[in-house]
């Protein structure tokens, strides 16, 4: 599991912090509400980014992108990924295999022109297959046990360092994924943090002093 902190620049907060502690504003509170309104929006922008990356739904993303919020004892909000692998079969380009809501008991039939899958959003489709001399045979389709899900599978050429006789075929994790589009969220929340600490400062003024 790997989480991003969300954090302003405290030059361009430090005249309005200063002002709102003046007129006798509570920091701690206005930075736990902006924290907590920010990570939602935080969260959406970090799905598209990882959407244009990879062909998943936002859906399936969404409900991986676990929000901690913050609280009035503990002044900080993290967005985490899962850091484990995904499952080849997620990007395949039948329907039916790339569901997460069918739960099976046979493998599917694989297709003659072999399993096919389509990782980016834009890119061509592919033929699975293991590296040279990683396995033997055509790959096919596997049904996992605990899950019920299905895998893309292929016997290896050699049995695997715990002496596995089948390689499942996984693709990058959540957390991978983000890691290489985070520098272009990173600025985009710390504005959308910025500029809810800046309201949330106003809300609580207003709060504190309302109008007659």
């Amino acid at each position: 599991m790997i989480s991003y902190n969300i954090e302003a620049n405290p030059d361009d907060i430090r005249e309005a912090q200063s002002l709102f502690e003046f007129v006798g504003g509570n920091s701690r509170e206005a930075v736990r509400v902006a924290i907590n309104r920010s990570a939602p929006r935080v969260r959406t922008k970090a799905s598209q980014a990882i959407r244009s990356q990879v062909r998943l739904k936002a859906a399936y993303v969404n409900s991986r992108l676990t929000i901690r919020r913050a609280a009035r004892d503990r002044l900080n909000g993290a967005i985490s990924t899962p850091s484990r692998g995904l499952l080849l079969s997620l990007y395949s380009t039948d329907a039916s295999v790339s569901s997460e809501k069918i739960s099976w008991f046979r493998p599917p039939e694989v297709p003659k022109r072999g399993i096919r899958v389509k990782v980016k959003p834009s890119g061509a489709t592919k033929s699975v297959s293991g590296a040279p001399g990683e396995t033997k045979g055509k790959p096919f389709y596997l049904i996992l046990p605990n899950s019920r899900r299905v895998a893309i599978a292929a016997r290896r050429a050699t049995p695997g360092p715990k002496g596995g006789n089948l390689k499942v075929f996984n693709a990058p994790s959540l957390s991978q994924v983000f890691n290489t589009v985070r520098d272009d969220v990173l600025p985009e929340a710390s504005d959308i943090y910025q500029a809810q600490l800046l309201d949330a400062m106003r809300f609580l003024l207003a709060k504190k002093f309302p109008k007659e």
